[in-house]
């Protein structure tokens, strides 16, 4: 303690305060230390009375507190320093403060440093850094645009996600209210409305739920978004994030799926009422058919055997009610005609004769045409000659249609790898 003089009032400061106090000769040697100094290092004060202050200093940062102290005894001036003691137990203390020295008659006798234990504060400074470092990172790579406003709704976040949905940079909005920027104005209203509902109740219908709305963006469309807002207290102020999704793409596709929704429920629809008409309809049609078969039946029996003109007729009329009764009866059974399973009489027959007298009942409803076989397979098929029939119908009733000025169509049949082959053609 030699050269250092302590009054009753600096002594019970030095003993009391929490600020670390050391004094150090010249050559470096601690001549004192306060206790906060001493518990703060883990030591006794006559542990380290003597020992020079270089061995308390942490390595890394020795250099910069030796050009301190020599700049501070030059007279230099006394400026705050923040560096680095090394504990007993190697801990590492973060302070900061000043180095002072004391003349004697102009010459330097000791230098006296007071400090702050700034350990934790830095510790919490670090801490901070890194969650807001992880803060950032989390904003820049979100799926979704972050906002958060506070309780007066000015925007102090907006991450690059906001910028890409919402069309506007971060420095445009950043200190702007949000019911300004992205907030259709028919809804601003409502909006402000359920902000100050909150501020006076803690309850927001919006809250921590997620909700579609729309919003604005910056060259003047409104858009359907995906919301959900958090809210939270720091220093008795409120905090809301906002978390939002551009859904156009999703609403369009639901809006196609509805649209194509409703267009199968009013096909079945018009199915069920065709399966009900095609019912009603072939019923109606089988009962007049039924008259028509017995009138003719009565009239081949009243007609003499001599006269085969007439009765050639009648049994040519015979057979088109018998096959028009079968299409009404496969008119009937719509479950198969829905499910493709209509039945097929297979039979044996002659392709020849069967082409023939299929042309021949064609030609008798034709005014306009001549339709001419111009070669016809001798071979023996099996399948269902009514359905037979009525695909070379189809053929040929088309041919005649599309070509209203031909005169002629053609049909013919070959065999070609034990198979026949149909053909028809116009001009």
């Amino acid at each position: 303690m030699k050269n250092l003089n302590f009054d009753a009032h600096f002594q019970d400061l030095f003993d009391t305060t929490s600020d670390l106090i050391h004094f150090v000769n010249m050559d470096g040697k601690i001549l004192t230390v306060n206790p906060a100094w001493a518990k703060t290092m883990g030591y006794q004060a006559a542990e380290v009375t003597g020992r020079s202050i270089y061995e308390f200093i942490f390595q890394d940062h020795l250099e910069i507190y030796q050009e301190y102290r020599d700049s501070v005894i030059a007279r230099n001036g006394l400026t705050d320093i923040e560096f680095e003691f090394t504990g007993k137990n190697g801990n590492k203390i973060v302070v900061e403060g000043q180095v002072g020295c004391v003349y004697q008659h102009g010459t330097p006798i000791y230098t006296r440093g007071v400090f702050r234990d700034i350990t934790f504060k830095r510790a919490a400074g670090l801490a901070l850094e890194k969650n807001q470092r992880r803060l950032s990172i989390f904003l820049k790579g979100a799926p979704s645009a972050v906002i958060i406003i506070d309780q007066n709704q000015i925007v102090l976040e907006w991450n690059p996600k906001a910028e890409e949905i919402f069309g506007f940079l971060a420095r445009e909005v950043s200190g702007k209210p949000l019911a300004d920027i992205i907030i259709p104005v028919d809804f601003r209203e409502a909006h402000s409305r359920g902000f100050a509902h909150f501020l006076k109740t803690g309850e927001g219908p919006a809250l921590n739920k997620t909700i579609e709305v729309s919003a604005l963006h910056k060259n003047g469309h409104e858009f359907p978004v995906s919301l959900s807002i958090s809210s939270v207290k720091v220093e008795n102020e409120w905090l809301f994030i906002a978390f939002i999704s551009d859904i156009t793409e999703y609403k369009s596709l639901q809006e196609e799926n509805i649209k194509k929704e409703a267009a199968l429920l009013q096909s079945m629809v018009l199915d069920d009422k065709k399966d009900e008409f095609l019912s009603m309809a072939s019923h109606e049609l089988k009962t007049p058919l039924t008259s028509l078969k017995a009138y003719i039946q009565l009239m081949e029996r009243s007609i003499p055997p001599d006269l085969n003109l007439p009765v050639q007729f009648l049994g040519k009329a015979s057979h088109y009610i018998k096959k028009l009764e079968n299409l009404i009866a496969d008119l009937l059974d719509v479950s198969k005609i829905k499910a493709d399973k209509i039945t097929y009489n297979f039979e044996r027959f002659s392709f020849h004769a069967f082409l023939n007298e299929t042309v021949e009942s064609l030609q008798l409803t034709s005014l306009t045409h001549h339709i001419l076989i111009e070669e016809s397979a001798a071979a023996i098929c099996v399948g269902d000659t009514m359905r037979l029939e009525q695909v070379i119908q189809n053929l040929i009733s088309n041919a005649i249609k599309f070509s209203p000025e031909a005169g002629v169509v053609v049909i013919g049949s070959r065999i070609n790898n034990n198979q026949v082959e149909v053909f028809v053609r116009d001009n």
